[in-house]
């Protein structure tokens, strides 16, 4: 299975792109910050998702690193394109912009056959297919130029590195899943456990007496004398109980069924109904509603009281008033009769003083009319002479301005006073009637109130409303009194029965305990006992097939290991030498150690001596570098999906060092597929320049603010 092609959108540097890896050897060229480790990040994102992300990838320096491409609203999406036996496969993963950080990424796998796997189905698939998990991945698969020299400085990534280059990884899972199980620890711990039951058992058996003592220690707390503890007490207290109980009810008033206990067979019934009576009086009795309703109804009987007789008095003046009114002034018939002649007198003297006046102005009107034309004795109207006519007309006019039309005005202005005092009269009256109605009203209203707070039979046959209302207010005092002496004596009643209902519980507690007390266990029938005995024998079967287990796995392995030793240290010197050179002297080998808890393994000299702590950064690049190339050469001969993926792996190498790199990924090449990235120098020409394996040479350009990872050139060979 090898990789031939990766598409990448908006991942971290990346924009958009594509990349063709469909040759044994890839060269991905540029300068600093021009995208060759997002590059090569992106088919490990395609591959493991989140755990190659910040804490997750077990690489401190990717504490803060993002995925997705900054400043992108689109999806970040990866997808890697393998070449399989049954064709090709396209694995993507996808991942929202705005997706929250425990948001799964979606992943798809697109298969020759036309099926899409998704999920946890494209999960499987990868597994099926033996691609490596992330762990195996980042110590046999690939060079972080974070942390190029790990594989060997880190003595736990070094033991597992060389564990699997000794094809001893599945050995090492199972002496380590052999020795959490931890057989005679198990033992042990089941020996404690059975001490531990055995001093269960022994305080069990002990325990009875001691929960009787307990249980009469607390009687005598309840008040109950020891010598009078016995199972008839029971009775006793629950009949003394029930007496006061039927009592109380009678007191408050209340329908409570009060049970009789005839014989201490009823004793479940007794401790029921004990521990009920309690709630069943403050539910039926409901004391405190009571007494706020007749406290709340004695108040607006005063208040309807003290309204009642200022009503009545205002009612009795207004009534007085009205017919203080109609004694003097007549009643409303009588008023109107007088106000109809009135209204005719004033009409009649307004009609004579209209005539009066229009009489007058024709007479000055004619006389006018004779001055004008010197005529004074000839009528204007019919021309008839008439002796002194001016004359007789002036003394008429005289006599009426000087004495009729005042008396006629007089006498209109007089019937006019009497219609308007005539009208006010009629208007007080209405007045006076209205307010006798009002505060009539307003008294049979207050009578009403009044008579609906009485107790019903209270307003009897000639009994006055106010001495009805005066009794039912005596009587509202004598049951508030009562109820606020029910309600003080209640609680103190209530904590007896209380006292009553824990003694009863006590008592039942106390059979049970002098029960428990006249019995002992038999231990070797408990079947809690056989169960143990069955668990420990069966822990003591397993400790044992543990042990042997360990021992067989530890023999395959110790037998794997020596005839592999020879094997894996011949090539670890082939690219030990290859990278560093014959010159440079370096005769490193790995070790396997037999230890009490296992094999160990690390890497040493031709002596035998620690071969890492006195070289040099060249040295350990070289040797890490040759590691890892040795297990990819392992892998691809045991058959597994194999590929390099190398980030800048020239760190403190000199010329030499790297034309000797050259030539080992060359070597690997021819087996495994290598991606990787450098930066232009030595290395890279010499990849370019003098290898004769098929390969395909990326050259990236500075990347452009808004574009990203740019692509200048891509050349095959």
């Amino acid at each position: 299975m090898r990789p031939i092609a990766l598409k990448l959108r908006n991942f971290r540097g990346w924009r958009e792109g594509q990349i063709a890896l469909d040759r044994p050897l890839v060269v991905v060229i540029g300068k600093n910050a021009c995208g060759k480790s997002s590059t090569l990040n992106a088919i490990e994102w395609c591959l493991f998702g989140k755990e190659i992300e910040k804490k997750a990838s077990g690489i401190a320096e990717r504490a803060d690193w993002e995925a997705s491409h900054r400043g992108a609203s689109a999806p970040t999406e990866v997808a890697l394109t393998l070449a399989t036996e049954s064709g090709n496969a396209t694995i993507t993963r996808r991942r929202d912009a705005e997706a929250a950080a425990r948001a799964e990424d979606e992943l798809t796998v697109d298969l020759a056959d036309g099926r899409k796997l998704a999920g946890s189905e494209a999960q499987a698939w990868i597994r099926e297919s033996r691609l490596p998990d992330w762990e195996t991945w980042r110590r046999a698969c690939c060079q972080h130029q974070e942390v190029s020299r790990a594989r060997l400085t880190d003595a736990s990534d070094r033991s597992l590195i060389l564990s699997s280059l000794l094809g001893l990884d599945d050995f090492d899972r199972l002496n380590g899943v052999l020795r959490e199980q931890q057989p005679r620890k198990l033992i042990e711990l089941l020996d404690s456990e059975l001490a531990e039951l055995e001093k269960v058992v022994l305080y069990r058996l002990s325990q009875p007496s001691e929960d009787l003592f307990e249980s009469e220690r607390r009687l005598e707390a309840l008040g109950v004398e020891r010598a009078r503890i016995s199972p008839a007490l029971s009775l006793e207290i629950a009949r003394a109980a029930s007496g006061r109980a039927q009592d109380l009810a009678l007191r408050l008033r209340v329908t409570i069924e009060v049970p009789s206990f005839p014989s201490d067979a009823d004793e479940a019934a007794m401790r029921k109904w004990a521990d009920a009576w309690i709630a069943q009086v403050r539910k039926e009795s409901k004391l405190s509603d009571r007494l706020s309703a007749a406290t709340k109804k004695r108040a607006r009987i005063a208040a309807e009281l003290e309204q009642l007789e200022p009503s009545e008095a205002r009612w009795r003046e207004s009534k007085e008033t009205l017919a203080l009114e109609l004694r003097e002034r007549g009643d409303d018939a009588t008023r109107k009769r007088l106000g109809l002649e009135a209204a005719k007198t004033l009409q009649d003297a307004e009609q004579r003083l209209r005539e009066e006046n229009r009489t007058l102005s024709l007479l000055r009107e004619a006389a006018g009319v004779l001055r004008e034309s010197q005529r004074f004795d000839q009528c204007p109207v019919c021309t008839s002479g008439v002796p002194g006519l001016l004359a007789r007309l002036e003394q008429t006019l005289e006599q009426g301005g000087g004495g009729k039309i005042p008396a006629l005005s007089a006498e209109r202005d007089q019937a006019r006073e009497r219609a308007t005092t005539l009208e006010a009269g009629a208007g007080a009256l209405t007045r006076l009637v209205d307010s006798e109605t009002q505060s009539r009203k307003s008294y049979e209203s207050r009578r009403e109130n009044l008579s609906a707070l009485l107790t019903p039979g209270r307003l009897r046959d000639g009994l006055d409303l106010l001495a009805a209302a005066r009794e039912e207010d005596e009587a509202l005092a004598k049951e508030i009194s009562e109820l606020e002496t029910l309600l003080a004596g209640l609680e103190p009643e209530l904590e007896a029965h209380r006292g009553d209902a824990e003694r009863l519980r006590e008592l039942n507690k106390w059979r049970v305990a002098a029960r428990r007390a006249q019995q002992r266990a038999d231990l070797s029938a408990s079947p809690e006992w056989k169960a143990f005995q069955e668990a420990l024998d069966a822990a003591a079967c397993f400790a044992a097939d543990l042990d042997v287990l360990g021992a067989m796995a530890r023999e395959a392995q110790e037998e794997r290991s020596s005839s592999r030793e020879e094997e894996v240290n011949r090539s670890l010197g082939v690219y030990t030498r290859l990278i560093a050179g014959e010159s440079a002297g370096l005769d490193v080998r790995v070790r396997v150690k037999r230890t009490p808890k296992g094999l160990s393994y690390d890497i040493e000299d031709a002596g035998g001596g620690r071969a890492l702590s006195i070289l040099n950064q060249a040295s350990l690049n070289a040797i890490s570098l040759a590691l890892l190339f040795a297990q990819a050469e392992e892998r691809a001969r045991g058959g597994l999906p194999t590929w390099l993926v190398l980030d800048d792996p020239e760190q403190s190498l000199d010329d030499e060092h790297k034309q000797g790199l050259a030539r080992a990924i060359e070597r690997v090449a021819a087996n495994s597929a290598v991606v990787v990235a450098l930066a232009p120098g030595k290395l890279s020409e010499w990849l370019i320049a003098r290898s004769a394996l098929p390969r395909r040479t990326i050259q990236l350009g500075p990347r452009d603010a808004k574009l990203g990872v740019r692509i200048e050139s891509q050349e095959e060979r």
